[in-house]
């Protein structure tokens, strides 16, 4: 008797559980998709961030489009219908995908606070040192690097900051290599 009302709750429970069951599933392409999809910022001559975010940085770029007039871009950057031109969506290293859009918007001044700085692009990268001379030599401003002991790697690493040339902050970090822990 114990098997057969276990069966018959069971059997009960069934049309109470199956919409869970349903609105679960429905959720599932809901949780393919990244908590964090992309970093977005507006820049004011697009070759020109390249320099520092293709050539100096290492993302790659995986496909530039000219931004439609109805782009939603305008509504979310609060700017003028038509004044953007062209989106670039940048890769990182890794298989990272989408990591960074560029919207460029010839000739704005984006005008973004020097303090507090509200937000910041980190980036991690292979040659901290040689990255940081790099920026140096196209004149971005920098910000005093900190050197710091990983713990994940137990190496001594470094981090700074840029201002970048529309002025928004990238956190660059990565660990130093033997050769210039060694002297």
């Amino acid at each position: 008797m114990p098997v057969l009302r276990a069966f018959f709750v069971a059997l009960v429970a069934l049309p109470l559980l199956l919409p869970i069951a349903s609105a679960r599933a429905g959720d599932a392409s809901i949780e393919r998709l990244a908590p964090i999809y992309r970093h977005s910022i507006l820049v004011a001559d697009l070759e020109r961030a390249l320099t520092l975010y293709r050539d100096v940085l290492g993302l790659t770029v995986s496909r530039v489009t000219d931004t439609p007039a109805d782009s939603y871009s305008y509504r979310f950057f609060n700017i003028e219908p038509g004044a953007m031109k062209r989106f670039a969506y940048l890769d990182g290293d890794g298989g990272h995908s989408n990591v960074l859009g560029l919207g460029e918007v010839p000739g704005i001044a984006l005008g973004l606070p020097d303090s507090p700085r509200a937000v910041a692009f980190v980036q991690t990268v292979a040659d901290v040192e040689g990255v940081k001379a790099r920026v140096e030599a196209m004149g971005l401003e920098t910000i005093e690097p900190v050197e710091f002991m990983s713990r994940e790697a137990g190496r001594p690493g470094m981090e700074f900051g840029i201002i970048d040339f529309d002025g928004h902050l990238i956190l660059v970090f990565g660990l130093l290599r033997d050769d210039e822990r060694d002297g």
